[in-house]
């Protein structure tokens, strides 16, 4: 049953409702981007070299502006940084749609555009982390980021249709533009929030290479941190890159094609949209095993991919691997707001960040030739025999059972109060 009580109490607050709002529209305008963007430059060029500089240029400033991203979210106002960011991506995507829908966009402006873009998520993302635990109590984190990736979620099933429809009639351009609007959205409801908001705990006593520092040694001190940023980077560059590459291949040789891996896709988006319900009652004593239990749910994916048969099947695993992954974002995530201090929090996060999106190019640079040396099979059984080992290698490891959550949470709708002053 799902927590309307918790949630409906959430968004009683009057500052978390304006930012969950303005998430909601973006990630729904971000989750238009990727095909749109994909058949763009496919539609200019024919060349899947073309594609992956353009993906690439939106991911690389994500990895190498992480850390910095980090610092300036712990230095200057996060409400302001994720104002400045939301403008700049509403920019650069209306810039991107323009040149589509005018026929005069090129590679090369299409590329740069989608690193500025990128390059405003580096620097977002690690405020966030920060921004949320400023607007709800602590016992209520959970059902808060539970609460973001249901949207999340629901986001991405939305457009996986629309966005197709969009690409396959009007154009590419209409749905990158719909994201630019999207991103004015988030900004207009982040313009709202208090200006002072989380100010007070914002540390600025270093530099910004000081800072950047100070956020790598908060990180090297907590064992169990470590532990999961590794488990995220090898999962992500061994496991999910190489299924997400080799999954379209095998849906093309062996399950009938696009209609096949789409069903399967949304299947995944799912199983994220039931893990953001399921994610609001997990209340473990050890967060970091839990995560680490829930991410078995992930073998069976690409194992029944080695082995193409029945694609319900296959859309089943699917929807277990989309269901894991989302229990164990908020897992990670709450974990993180509940047990860095405030001053240090966009900066942990930022490091968590890399080491989530390092992986990713690199598993997708050797999906290729691994398939073609090995076998797009061979390959997905190894992906499927490194969530066994990692898993286990991780729960083997103390520092991982030493991480104990302080209580149980039990978070109560707002009394009258507490009502009355949200709403102020």
């Amino acid at each position: 049953m799902l927590p309307y009580a918790s949630f409906r109490s959430l968004l009683g607050i009057r500052d978390f409702r304006r930012y969950y709002l303005g998430q909601t529209m973006s990630v729904f305008g971000d989750s238009l981007t990727p095909l749109a963007i994909a058949f763009a430059v496919l539609e200019l060029t024919g060349s899947p070299g073309a594609l992956g500089i353009v993906v690439l240029s939106s991911r690389l400033p994500m990895i190498l502006l992480a850390l910095l991203g980090g610092a300036v979210g712990d230095r200057v106002s996060r409400r302001q940084v994720m104002l400045i960011t939301d403008c700049v991506r509403a920019v650069s995507q209306g810039v991107t749609a323009v040149l589509l829908l005018t026929g005069h966009a090129s590679v090369w402006m299409i590329a740069v555009l989608q690193l500025i873009a990128g390059a405003g998520s580096a620097f977002f993302n690690p405020a966030a982390q920060g921004l949320v635990a400023s607007l709800v109590p602590k016992d209520k984190l959970t059902h808060a980021n539970s609460l973001l990736g249901i949207s999340r979620s629901t986001g991405q099933i939305l457009a996986l249709g629309i966005s197709g429809v969009l690409v396959a009639t009007a154009g590419s351009g209409w749905s990158i533009l719909i994201d630019g609007l999207t991103f004015a959205a988030s900004a207009s409801f982040l313009y709202r929030l208090p200006r002072t908001l989380a100010a007070e705990r914002l540390d600025r006593r270093t530099g910004l290479l000081g800072s950047v520092a100070d956020g790598l040694a908060a990180v090297r001190t907590r064992g169990w941190l470590c532990i999961w940023i590794l488990h995220v980077s090898l999962a992500n560059m061994l496991v999910i890159a190489p299924t997400v590459v080799l999954g379209p291949f095998i849906a093309d040789e062996y399950l009938g094609g696009a209609p096949s891996w789409s069903a399967i896709g949304i299947c995944y988006a799912i199983g994220g949209l039931v893990g953001g319900v399921v994610s609001a009652r997990v209340k473990p004593r050890r967060p970091l095993v839990a995560a680490t239990l829930w991410f078995f749910l992930m073998a069976p994916f690409p194992a029944f991919l080695a082995l193409p048969g029945w694609v319900p099947l296959i859309a089943a695993a699917g929807l277990a691997a989309g269901l894991q992954q989302s229990v164990y974002a908020v897992l990670q995530t709450v974990t993180l707001q509940q047990n860095v201090p405030g001053e240090l929090l966009a900066r942990a996060s930022s490091v968590s960040m890399m080491g989530a999106l390092v992986g990713t190019p690199i598993g997708m640079a050797l999906a290729g030739p691994a398939s073609v040396q090995f076998g797009a099979r061979t390959v997905l059984v190894f992906c499927t025999v490194t969530v066994l080992v990692i898993s286990t290698v991780a729960l083997l490891i103390p520092a991982a059972w030493r991480l104990v959550a302080e209580k149980p949470e039990e978070p109560a709708p707002l009394d009258d109060a507490e009502q009355k002053k949200v709403e102020a």
